[in-house]
């Protein structure tokens, strides 16, 4: 929901941990156009991608790139456009999610953060659903309830809610056991 969440990271560990699970394909995609990161990630270049398909032809696998497991693909943000808003809003980018569901079994978007954009929302009505990543002792209560509402609001279904950072700190009685 916010700037920080650690929602790339754990966009990421999910692809991952997904792609360990199933035989099935699996594609993360960097819908962050204005600060990509997910090619950091996974220690890829970041030359050709989304951005890319959007302005360019040819089907969909041609701009994902496979990682170190055979079956997880990443589409990176791909070049700097300066009209990126204006692409993600398109309906070529509705044309690309349904390419990309149709070529992928599973697909997990990263996205900017519901404070900076309403691309969850545009994004959440094409998808299975939205999982929200707050931050432990920084989220506001307040603004997870809003965020939800607004995704219900635009008929989004949320899938759940991780919360991110968390600690549990060990008594000391049981951590002198240890």
């Amino acid at each position: 929901t916010e700037l920080g969440n650690g929602c790339t990271w754990m966009c990421v560990r999910a692809a991952e941990i997904l792609a360990s699970q199933v035989g099935n394909s699996v594609c993360i995609v960097d819908c962050n156009l204005s600060s990509p990161s997910l090619h950091r990630q996974f220690g890829v270049e970041n030359h050709y991608g989304l951005s890319d398909a959007l302005v360019g032809d040819g089907p969909i696998r041609q701009f994902a790139q496979q990682l170190s497991r055979q079956n997880l693909w990443l589409v990176s943000c791909g070049a700097a456009n300066g009209d990126s808003q204006q692409l993600l809003a398109s309906g070529r980018m509705r044309a690309r999610i349904s390419e990309l569901r149709a070529e992928f079994d599973y697909v997990l978007l990263d996205v900017a953060p519901m404070n900076t954009s309403n691309h969850t929302m545009m994004f959440g009505s094409l998808l299975d659903g939205v999982v929200l990543v707050i931050k432990a002792n920084t989220t506001r209560r307040d603004s997870a309830r809003e965020a939800v509402q607004q995704l219900r609001a635009s008929n989004v279904r949320v899938l759940g809610v991780v919360m991110n950072q968390r600690t549990f700190p060990i008594p000391e009685s049981i951590y002198k056991r240890l």
